[in-house]
Parts: structure tokens; sequence; C-alpha cells
């Protein structure tokens, strides 16, 4: 991070995800120190990558409840669903959580080089894992995403005008893509400059642990008893990634509207360059890199991203009207 940051505004998000499972490199970081991920070969020993989720508002209704395949279950943690407030029923027919609302919130600050500072304080969440047979996030471009109440987008035009103080040059350099995702659950549109179709605008830096959420950490030392490992080895696991310039890396800045949710503003840092792995059931893994490991103390439990103040405020500047041409509701 550049110089020192003044940190103005502190906003609600209304959900949050973190797609480890999504980085080779941390894949194969563990996979390099005797984890058998995402199983081993016979099936007997299951290690899939956690995925941070946190749901904390905009739902129009009652949200639909979690399915079981889609959770790390509070038992591989030793845990009680009902020491996390979970309500257990049954959803087409496979046993499924309700969930109480995970808070998180984002932090906006500025250094004196005109970069905007998104800095994470995830109060609560839950650890979702990749079950499904043919998804593999490893091949997705994006892989953190946080969106905020759509209401706020006025709010954080003028908050960055007044910090940043953007010029015109840039404006003119912005093009909007629209983006469908989740089987056409989700429907975006996202700012890019130049030849960034694909990762949206630059990321001047990001860092994001696992091993900073605990309740990743105990599933680890737990896990790697049943890989046949002392679980002091998480202890020197490199569990944080960080920017990487060597790889093509971006944020998708604009709108969306999910199903059953309001209408929000979306950040997604997404990355583009291909990257390949020794895997455990299959030879080699094929998929993006996503940056660089290094090792973290988990003591200040830093998420964050920083991006260009100009390029931020016109990306949301491009995509604001937008919003005009989300759907009223999308597929559920």
């Amino acid at each position: 991070m550049d110089g020192e940051v003044r940190w103005v505004k502190r906003y609600e998000v209304d959900s949050l995800q973190i797609y480890f499972s999504a980085s080779l490199e941390l894949q194969e970081e563990l996979i390099n120190n005797g984890f058998q991920v995402p199983s081993s070969r016979d099936g007997r020993v299951k290690t899939p990558i956690p995925i941070i989720y946190s749901n904390f508002r905009g739902w129009l209704g009652k949200p639909n409840p979690i399915t079981i395949e889609r959770l790390i279950p509070p038992e591989w943690l030793k845990l009680d669903p009902k020491s996390l407030g979970w309500e257990k029923t049954t959803f087409r027919g496979k046993t499924a959580f309700y969930m109480p609302p995970d808070e998180v919130y984002v932090d906006v600050g500025y250094d004196e080089n005109g970069n905007i500072h998104l800095k994470l304080d995830v109060k609560g969440y839950h650890l979702e894992r990749t079950s499904i047979r043919g998804v593999n996030p490893e091949k997705w471009t994006n892989w953190v995403m946080f969106y905020v109440n759509a209401d706020l987008i006025e709010k954080l035009l003028n908050l960055l005008k007044d910090v940043v103080k953007p010029g015109i040059l840039a404006s003119r350099s912005l093009k909007v893509e629209r983006e469908i995702q989740q089987g056409g659950k989700e429907v975006t549109y996202y700012a890019y400059i130049g030849d960034m179709r694909d990762v949206g605008i630059p990321v001047r830096y990001f860092s994001f642990c696992m091993g900073c959420f605990h309740r990743v950490l105990d599933y680890l030392r737990i896990k790697a008893r049943e890989n046949g490992l002392n679980e002091s080895i998480v202890d020197r696991l490199r569990l944080r990634i960080e920017f990487d310039p060597n790889v093509r890396t971006g944020v998708k800045v604009g709108v969306a509207k999910i199903a059953g949710k309001r209408p929000q503003v979306m950040f997604k840092l997404a990355s583009n360059t291909p990257k390949s792995i020794r895997g455990i059931l299959k030879p080699r893994i094929e998929g993006k890199a996503r940056g660089k490991l290094v090792e973290c103390n988990h003591e200040y439990r830093n998420q964050y991203m920083v991006v260009n103040g100009e390029l931020l405020y016109y990306a949301l500047e491009a995509t604001k009207t937008y919003l005009q041409k989300l759907p009223s509701d999308v597929g559920g």
C-alpha cells in the first residue's frame, strides 16, 4: 500500500464471497505439504479448499436455506450447528440450513497518490465448498467479490469526487460490458478500460489471506490429522495471496442484479493468466493464476484491495445508468 491511508467511510456489505478454492497457488501449497486436495484418490479423505461466504443484507424476502453439499459441515470442525445459530431444515429433498446474517463491512480510505483502499471487516462468515461436478472455480476469472446496496452509488461517487478530484481523460476510455453468471441468476454491467475487457479496470494492489479466518485454520488442523500429517504443519503454510504484477489482474466495478436480492454495486477481483499445477485426482490441473503466496502470522487479518481512485470514480459513473437496465428479477 502506498504511504499513509486516511480512512473516511464505512459501509455495510450485502454479501461477500472469497473463492480461495479458485487459487491454484493455494491448492499447490497444500498438495506440496501433503494435503490430498480436493480428496484422496479412494475418496476416503476429503479436503476441499474453503470458500468464505458472508450474507449480511439485501434480500427481498426470506432467503432459501443452503443445502449441505454446498457447506463445509460444522461436524468437520467438531462444532454443533446450533452453536453457530444454524437452523436445520429440508430443501428440495436435501438437508439444509437457514443461516443467521453474516456481518461484514467495507472501509474506504485514500492515500496521497490518489488510490482508493477498500478494506473488508468480516465479522461473520461461514465456510462453503465446491461440490458440484463440473464446477471448477480455478478456471473462473472472478474470485473475490463483494456487493453493497445500489442506493449507495451517489454517496460513493460524491465521496470519490471529494477525495480524488477526478479529471476527464479516464472517462473517455471506459466501456461497459454485460455479464451473466450463476446460470442466469446474476446479471451485471461492469466498466473496463482498453484491452481489459476480461478483468475490468487495473488493480494497484490486493492482499487476501485464507488463514486469517480462524475457522479455516481450525479446519486445516483437523484435515492435517486426517491426511496423516502433524497439525503443526498448518503454521508453516503460506496462505496469503498478494498482487503479482506478472498476473493479468483487474477489478470489475459496476452494478448487479442477483436472484432474490435488491440491485447492488459490485466489486469483483478478477485474473486471467493461465496456470497449471500437479493434481491429486488428475495429473495436471489447468486454471488461472491469482497472485503470489506469502507467509502471514494472521495477527492483523487484513483483507483488502487498492484501486486508482479516478478510474474507480468513472467506473461507477459509467455503470450508474445501467441500473435502469437491470432486470426486475432473474432466475432463482
